[in-house]
């Protein structure tokens, strides 16, 4: 009878160890504008793609923070699961899972902070997601699903909306000087039923950063945002 109790309890201890808080540290800074304020802007190249969103029934997916998305274009097709936790503070992940996702072979594990506007207060949400090429879900799919508890998800009979989307880089030669962007900043319009979306973008290292960034791309657009913030995937799946 000891020896039985003791393995239940190493047991016990060894799940309870095995659920890790994802660290999250970079992240990108989000900006909606008016679709107008997309011709005043010097851009790249465009590239046109469609991006599907698929969802269970009414907020199946969305009402435990898992987003299903799948993009084509001439360029790229892939297939992403993402999860966003419903509280918005962290996400607890299974530590060796998590682990095994970070080395996959058929696609990348990403988890980082989307950072979104606000003129008071930015809002932060961690946010992880796996992504590979193509138009299937992968084994590492459910893998990943597994990882953030949200195993043996029924994807049939799923209902979709599309979404034109065009993305360009931000042509500016000066965009370097007296800021700290990893890269050039992205945009990306979306169309979706009568609806547009225009979004201004940048990659940070550190969450530290974040506010700096955001105040530094909002100075560059020289532009007012939108009225209306948020997450422009949230008001596609609202359709749906």
């Amino acid at each position: 009878m000891k020896k039985i109790l003791i393995i239940s309890s190493l047991f016990i201890f060894n799940s309870f160890a095995s659920t890790i808080e994802v660290p999250i540290k970079n992240g990108e800074v989000k900006i909606l504008y008016p679709c107008a304020v997309a011709e005043t802007l010097p851009k790249e190249k465009p590239q046109k793609l469609t991006i599907s969103f698929f969802e269970k029934g009414k907020s199946g997916f969305g009402d435990k923070g898992l987003i299903f998305r799948h993009r084509e274009s001439a360029e790229e097709s892939d297939t992403t699961l993402k999860f966003r936790p419903k509280n918005g503070t962290k996400i607890m992940v299974d530590e060796v899972l998590f682990s095994d996702l970070q080395s996959s072979r058929l696609g990348e594990l990403k988890c980082e902070a989307d950072v979104t506007y606000d003129p008071v207060k930015p809002l932060v949400t961690p946010t992880c997601g796996f992504k590979s090429e193509g138009k299937e879900l992968t084994k590492d799919h459910f893998e990943f699903l597994e990882m953030v508890g949200l195993k043996d998800q029924d994807f049939s009979q799923l209902r979709k909306v599309d979404v034109k989307a065009t993305k360009w880089k931000l042509k500016i030669e000066d965009w370097k000087e007296g800021v700290s962007f990893k890269k050039a900043p992205s945009l990306e319009m979306w169309q979706f039923g009568n609806e547009c979306l225009f979004e201004v973008s940048a990659k940070f290292n550190g969450l530290e950063s974040a506010s700096t960034i955001m105040k530094q791309l909002k100075k560059l657009i020289r532009q007012e945002p939108s009225p209306l913030q948020g997450n422009k995937t949230g008001r596609v799946l609202q359709k749906i």
